[in-house]
């Protein structure tokens, strides 16, 4: 009985698969195809809409869904269920299916989940894949632990923040595939919808018990080792379960220079549009790494990315970094020629880890020789001169790993096979075995060939072929019109259309050696190739190394290939309280707008004028203003030079924002909800190192209560926060506040006013306004004319009538009482009308007894419980 006649036995161990690999999608090898069955097979079957079909175990029993794949195919669709957040275990025959006795054994040699792939087919990109892990616990802070096992980076360490969001923006600048957590701990409740809502495309999974110190690999072990935390060993223990070869090869890298680094939260990585457009629905959006990006390898796509969700916020390590950038800037047009260089190495670090996790195919083998060549020329290129130190630190660490390079030019033929399955991986005389049976091949071939011109002879038969297919393997060949001198010791095989196929004694002797030949070659070819990856496998970490190094070297390039053909300027960054830039430029819109960018400058400074309230039209540009400010200390403190004509930035350990107007649904939280939530986390955190934005805070709710927020927010940040802060606000009021404070000034965004509407001249000048031009905007977003004509009436009542409207249903004999309100400068709402009262009296025709009721009368009205200015009920 064939192992497909009855499927009893085959469920039975699918079933035992299943059993030990639960929460998996099992595809399991039969034959041609990967199988699933039963639920699997329905969820295969919706999720890659391939055919559904069933089919009874035995003639008695139920019928058992069954959905299957091409096993040549089987990446391409592996690839499509693990960005939908699959785990999949891939479930092989491991004997011979001709020489099985009864069912074949199967076992799982491979395990893929989102945040384990190695496969660039399957990656889909050259961006960073990481594997995170979280625990957050009642004492301490939240801890995390995060590896991309694609480049062998282990990174670890405290939630910047208390609680679940503090934990969920640590992690943040990773954008991990795959989170793993711990259910029972303490805030699991809040950490799962925090996490969900922070990454909803990342498959989340309950951390499995951690590893203990000694069952670590000892290469991975830090000194001390007790910098390892919970977080680290459950993450240890998942990948000892999905990819234990490639575990010894990860290396602990620090996340920021000293460990320090510019902390970014989620909000703030949002707000200023690093990495991902703030429209979740516009993945195409303009970001500052779409802008900066002319990076030209793999690593160094990679390196710029993390420089810019993690800049530096130790002041040596930064300028170590500009050091670096301006030393390539003088090298002029030499630094095209470094980046031609850099263009011809590949994407050593994921090479390595599929060295190492055993998925490398030939072709990846030569590209890893011909790439560390490369990175090699790079090297004496950066050291034809004299450098810093910094840059002469990384040309060192290009150095070849010169075992591997000679392993690898001792073993690669000059033309490698598509897969080592075809053969021929090695060059001859590098695998002596594999030499003695391909020439064992070579001589049944020849002796194939002499038989086939023997026979040509003996029988007269010139067209007399030897041919082969996998049913009959090698046969002679006649065709009809020479039947008659079919010699007797052929044996016929097969009829076809215009032939007769045969065998004989000989050509199955020679046909036996031929595939033995190849069988033994095969088997002796798959031995020395498995021994040859473990002889590569020593030197991963040192390509790591090499990879990290390109990384480095092309991200310094960049920025100073921007600097030389964008004419930015170097930033001075150092330990002092100062923040000024002059003409200074946002990234990412100058990048768009070209000349039309109108530059601006910025001064902030701890010891004089640390705080400024914006005021201005709306469209003024007051937010582009903000982020443009935030968006240069980051690139400053990654070590890039700025668009700007001079800057000097005191470094910035933190930088809070609060910008645009969402909601978060899913949690419970309206957007004034939302808004206020991130408001208390600046005012918590914030110091004399922080760099705050602040946008229209207090405007989602009612117009007293707005204003009442942002006043004592404002305060809050210049008494107590003392952090160098832009606030942008329509609350006019607010100005009158600046004047009262030490540490703050007012500036606005100007405008000029025309017959035929207004013009936006997005120029930063002192002193603060008291006009918005809402309808004006209204109007350009394409309001209704009748709409804008109601409006404009409307304002102009509410101009004249000073402050109050919206009033609330008093009690009988009670004034109203005013919860929403026009705040307009200049209107003083009852003294107006005292002022006009007095204004109209006649002195000269008023006895003393009338004057003195009619200044009773104005005192009453001046002093009215209930006016819009007395906050009594």
């Amino acid at each position: 009985m064939t192992e497909t006649a009855s499927l009893t036995p085959l469920l039975e161990q699918y079933e035992g698969v299943k059993s030990r690999y639960p929460g998996h999608l099992v595809l399991f090898r039969v034959g041609d195809f990967y199988e699933t069955f039963g639920d699997d097979a329905r969820l295969l079957s919706r999720e890659l809409d391939v055919v559904l079909t069933a089919r009874a175990p035995d003639p008695s029993g139920e019928r058992t869904p069954m959905a299957g794949v091409p096993h040549h195919a089987v990446e391409t669709y592996l690839g499509r269920l693990v960005q939908k957040g699959y785990k999949v275990a891939l479930c092989d025959q491991v004997e011979d299916a001709r020489v099985a006795k009864g069912l074949v054994r199967r076992e799982v040699t491979r395990v893929v989940t989102p945040g384990t792939v190695v496969e660039d087919r399957i990656l889909g990109g050259p961006d960073h894949s990481f594997l995170a892990s979280v625990v957050l616990d009642r004492q301490g802070p939240g801890r995390y632990s995060a590896v991309d096992i694609t480049t062998g980076e282990w990174f670890h360490g405290d939630a910047d923040g208390a609680g679940a969001d503090g934990l969920v923006s640590t992690l943040a600048p990773f954008q991990p595939r795959e989170i793993l957590y711990v259910a029972s701990s303490v805030g699991s409740s809040a950490l799962l919808p925090a996490l969900r809502h922070e990454f909803p495309s990342a498959r989340l999974e309950p951390a499995p018990e951690p590893l203990t110190l000694p069952e670590l690999p000892a290469a991975i072990v830090p000194a001390p080792p007790g910098s390892l935390t919970e977080a680290d060993l459950r993450l240890a223990a998942y990948l000892r379960a999905t990819q234990p070869r490639i575990l010894p090869h990860l290396s602990l890298v620090p996340r920021g220079a000293n460990g320090r680094r510019l902390v970014l939260d989620a909000k703030t990585l949002r707000h200023l549009e690093i990495t991902r457009p703030m429209n979740p629905d516009d993945p195409g959006g303009t970001t500052l790494l779409k802008v900066w990006d002319e990076t030209v390898t793999a690593p160094g796509r990679r390196t710029l990315s993390f420089w810019l969700t993690n800049p530096l916020a130790d002041v040596g390590a930064i300028q170590t970094r500009q050091e670096a950038v301006a030393a390539l800037v003088d090298r002029g047009a030499a630094l095209g020629e470094l980046r031609q260089l850099l263009r011809g190495i590949a994407d050593l670090a994921r090479i390595a880890s599929r060295v190492a996790g055993r998925r490398v195919r030939p072709p990846e083998l030569a590209v890893l020789r011909d790439s560390l060549r490369a990175a090699d020329r790079a090297r004496r290129f950066v050291q034809e001169v004299a450098v810093p130190p910094g840059l002469d630190e990384v040309a060192r660490a290009l150095s070849l790993p010169e075992p591997l390079l000679a392993l690898l030019d001792a073993a690669l033929p000059d033309s490698v096979p598509a897969s080592a399955d075809e053969g021929g991986c090695f060059r001859p005389g590098f695998a002596p075995e594999v030499d003695r049976w391909r020439e064992s091949e070579r001589s049944a071939l020849s002796a194939l060939a002499a038989l086939e011109r023997a026979e040509q002879q003996a029988t007269g038969i010139r067209t007399l072929k030897i041919g082969y297919n996998q049913v009959f393997g090698y046969y002679f060949e006649v065709t009809r019109p020479h039947l008659a001198r079919v010699p007797p010791h052929f044996r016929r095989r097969q009829t076809v259309a215009q032939a007769e196929r045969y065998s004989s004694d000989r050509l199955e002797e020679t046909e036996q050696r031929i595939l033995e030949a190849r069988d033994g070659a095969r088997v002796a070819e798959g031995g020395r190739w498995e021994e040859f990856l473990t002889e590569v496998d020593r030197s991963v970490r040192d390509v790591h190394r090499v990879a990290r190094a390109v990384g480095e070297l092309d991200a310094l390039a960049t920025f100073a290939h921007l600097a030389q053909t964008r004419g930015y300027v170097r930033p001075t960054v150092d330990d002092s309280s100062v923040l000024v830039v002059r003409d200074g430029r946002h990234p990412v819109l100058e990048r768009m707008l070209r000349e039309a960018f109108v530059p601006n400058d910025t001064d902030l400074d701890l010891a004089g004028r640390r705080l400024v309230v914006l005021t201005g039209p709306n469209m003024s540009g007051k937010s582009t203003y903000m982020r443009q400010v935030g968006l240069l200390v980051v690139l400053a403190q990654a070590g890039s030079f700025v668009p700007a004509r001079f800057a000097r930035i005191g470094l910035v350990t933190e930088l809070f924002t609060r910008m645009g107007f969402t909601d978060e649904i899913g949690r419970g939280k309206s957007s004034f909800m939302v808004e206020m939530t991130e408001v208390a986390e600046i005012l918590r955190s914030a110091n004399e190192r922080s760099l705050v934005l602040l946008d229209e805070v207090g405007r989602g709710t009612s117009t007293f209560d707005g204003l009442a927020l942002a006043w004592a927010t404002l305060r809050f940040l210049h008494d107590s926060s003392r952090a160098r802060c832009l606030l942008a606000t329509h609350y006019h009021q607010l100005t009158d506040l600046v004047r009262t404070l030490a540490a703050a000034e007012n500036a606005h965004f100007a405008v000029a006013e025309r017959p035929d509407g207004i013009v936006f001249l997005h120029r930063l000048v002192p002193g603060s306004t008291d006009r918005s031009y809402g309808v004006h905007v209204a109007r350009l977003a394409g309001i209704p004319e009748p709409v804008l004509s109601e409006a404009e009436r409307l304002l102009r009542e509410l101009e004249s009538g000073g402050v109050g409207i919206t009033p609330r249903r008093a009690p009988r004999g009670r004034s109203p009482r005013y919860t929403q309100a026009v705040l307009l400068s200049g209107s003083d709402g009852p003294a107006d009308s005292v002022r006009a009262a007095l204004s109209s009296l006649d002195l000269d025709s008023l006895s003393p007894e009338e004057a003195l009721a009619k200044l009773r009368e104005l005192k009453q009205r001046a002093g009215k419980p209930g006016s819009p200015r007395d906050g009594s009920p």
